[in-house]
């Protein structure tokens, strides 16, 4: 039979393992300036000033985004072809 305190210490670390799956695929909000956008039937790609990785956007979107706009974005982070980009899921434009 198990005891009070084993039950207790069995649900406190499922619900401590399942918090850190949460935290580990939370992405961080990033800002950044455009520094050129390239449209292709497929996908939108933003070179970013002051990052090495380029934002790749694969759905269609309803923003305007031009040179020099400051954005707020979020995305998963991956290697492609030796280069780092980053595959958004969030962005807008900072007025």
């Amino acid at each position: 039979m198990t005891t009070r305190a084993e039950k207790l210490t069995l649900i406190l670390t499922l619900l401590g393992i399942l918090l850190l799956i949460f935290l580990a695929q939370t992405k961080s909000i990033q800002t950044a300036t455009i520094s050129s956008i390239h449209y292709s039937p497929t996908k939108t790609t933003i070179q970013l000033e002051n990052h090495s990785a380029e934002l790749i956007i694969f759905d269609k979107i309803n923003l305007s985004l031009n040179k020099n706009d400051q954005i707020k974005f979020q995305g998963k982070s991956s290697i492609y072809k030796n280069k780092k980009q980053i595959i958004i899921e969030r962005i807008s434009v900072l007025k």
